[in-house]
């Protein structure tokens, strides 16, 4: 009766709809849960095509998984049906009533903030209007109150604790990463949520009793979309260009070009201990030069044999994770998996 966790380890997209994609093929969840907003979008690739999701759950690649929305997410409603009919997915989603629909006059004011929009670099949701209104109690549009979702409405903490009673596995599907909590973060160029196990647990209305394991994501450089600080940012044009192309670090919500930064340990030691990361995963291992063609860890080159190790340092932190899962491709089953036989 487990709940598996996916967080972000550093600014955001790092590959946590590809992780969360493939957890959900191999898997046997009967619940793939979303929480947060669609400001921040999973990008999977699937039988030949891509999905930039923004609030579906990733978990959709498994027909047997069910897919919530739980009380802590924020919807704009003709972006999730529009997704819906994409996935094929509407016959198996199951909306909180207390979930939160994003008002079109929410995103214009959002939009029309220019310290938000250019300042701190929010990408116009509408997400932090929601997200203000509901903490200063204002009048606000739950999904039980949106017509055209009332077929999907259900009450999720219950079902949910009642199914992990009964045994069920559950995947639980978190947003961005440390770098953008509005607890932990770098604030103020930071998100309008925390961004953390502990508060996506509460999001989704589950308690921590059931945990079994908190995947921390990461990708051999940093990338963001908005300002904020990045160590040792990238400017060369020829190297900017490799992680534009071939790392498609492009904003999958906002359309805008991810500035990059190296590594940053501080920043996954933090991530480690805050969530208490029990496994850890790796993407993009296929941005190093000369790497595209590894599919074990022994073909790695030399740099990238250098990252791994350095990634497999931080099981040094408590609670101690280990290395779980590399991916060197886009593909949905392009991951080396390390857990098996461990």
């Amino acid at each position: 009766m487990p709940v598996d966790i996916i967080v972000g380890g550093q600014a955001g997209d790092e590959g946590k709809g590809k992780i969360c994609a493939y957890l959900a093929c191999k898997g046997n969840y009967q619940y793939a849960i979303k929480v947060g907003g669609p400001n921040a979008g999973h990008t999977v690739f699937y039988k030949d095509r891509i999905y930039a999701l923004k609030s579906i759950p990733a978990g959709f690649v498994n027909k047997k998984t069910k897919l919530v929305l739980g009380a802590g997410t924020y919807i704009i409603t003709d972006w999730l049906l529009r997704e819906m009919a994409e996935t094929g997915s509407g016959g198996r989603l199951i909306i909180d009533p207390n979930a939160v629909v994003i008002t079109p006059r929410q995103m214009e004011k959002e939009r029309d903030d220019v310290r938000m929009m250019k300042s701190i670099g929010s990408v116009g949701t509408g997400l932090g209007e929601a997200v203000k209104a509901r903490i200063e109690r204002k009048p606000i549009r739950f999904a039980k109150d949106e017509p055209r979702l009332k077929a999907y409405i259900r009450e999720v903490t219950g079902l949910l604790n009642k199914s992990l009673q009964r045994g069920a596995d559950i995947l639980l599907e978190g947003t961005q990463g440390m770098k953008l909590s509005l607890l932990h973060g770098e604030y103020p160029y930071v998100t309008s949520r925390d961004t953390t196990a502990s508060t996506f647990l509460a999001e989704a209305g589950l308690g921590p009793k059931y945990v079994r394991d908190v995947y921390a994501i990461f990708k051999p450089y940093v990338s963001r979309v908005g300002p904020g600080p990045l160590e040792s940012e990238v400017k060369d044009e020829a190297a900017l260009s490799v992680h534009h192309t071939k790392g498609r670090e492009v904003g999958s919500v906002s359309g805008r070009l991810r500035r990059i930064g190296v590594f940053e340990e501080r920043t996954a030691f933090r991530t480690i201990s805050i969530n208490s990361a029990t496994k850890l995963a790796v993407t993009h291992i296929d941005t190093f030069e000369g790497n595209a063609a590894a599919r074990t860890p022994a073909q790695f080159t030399p740099e990238a044999k250098a990252f791994i190790k350095k990634i497999k340092a931080l099981s040094d932190i408590y609670p101690y994770p280990r290395l779980a899962l590399i991916s060197y491709g886009p593909g949905l089953l392009d991951v080396i998996d390390l857990r098996r036989g461990s």
